[in-house]
């Protein structure tokens, strides 16, 4: 994994909507993964500034990963918006290399202003629920799916500044409920995910009736490591 993930550049492009070329490309790459990709894709363009892609030997693009940076509540924040991999090359690491670099680009950042920045995220898979508890600081809800006062303080300001009313779970601040209903994993998707769930022990979708299909997701908070 890790010599796949070395061997490929990774790329920052700040203000990609114009590149009409790469979005075509962010289409072809996403469709297996969706029953429809437009949608979320022509969504996610519009929202996200910035993206991380990373290309093969022949030019191709093999991972992405969408960045917006915006205001919450009047602070500096960093929305972690759609990421993709081609099909060949899932499981190889390449979109967690994506997350890292953001996370070592937010950290450096960071010690230039002398303050952290809040990342904020929503997610229906446990891969990506998994990873961020595993490697950023400071997430919630956590790997059983708790959150502190402060967690739930936070969140709720992003999701009155940022989501329609009465989208949060009535007894989870961290759960919208039906706010991407027009997404739907591909069947084989579908599979991929729950496999990649049982494999790294994550429970937390069952547990809180988290239902893709629905448009259920996890609205996440965390922070760059101090480390990085």
């Amino acid at each position: 994994m890790e010599t796949e993930v070395l061997s490929h550049k990774i790329v920052f492009i700040n203000n990609f909507k114009d590149d009409q070329s790469l979005i075509d490309e962010i289409y072809e790459l996403t469709a297996p993964s969706y029953k429809s990709s437009m949608h979320l894709v022509k969504k996610t363009v519009l929202y996200n500034r910035d993206i991380y892609i990373i290309r093969g030997d022949e030019g191709e693009l093999l991972a992405f990963f969408m960045v917006n940076p915006e205001k919450v509540n009047g602070e500096d924040t960093y929305y972690l918006g759609l990421s993709g991999c081609h099909d060949d090359h899932k499981g190889k690491g390449l979109v967690k290399s994506l997350y890292l670099q953001l996370m070592h680009d937010c950290r450096q950042l960071e010690k230039q202003q002398g303050k952290k920045i809040l990342l904020w995220w929503t997610t229906g898979t446990p891969i990506v629920y998994y990873f961020f508890n595993k490697y950023a600081q400071g997430v919630q809800p956590d790997k059983q799916g708790g959150y502190t006062a402060e967690g739930e303080q936070i969140v709720r300001m992003i999701t009155a500044e940022k989501y329609p009313e009465d989208i949060a779970d009535k007894h989870h601040p961290f759960i919208l409920r039906g706010i991407a209903t027009q997404v739907n994993y591909s069947d084989k998707e579908v599979a991929r995910i729950a496999a990649a769930g049982k494999e790294l022990n994550v429970d937390v979708f069952e547990k809180f009736n988290i239902n893709e299909v629905n448009g259920d997701r996890f609205l996440m908070i965390g922070y760059s490591p101090d480390n990085f």
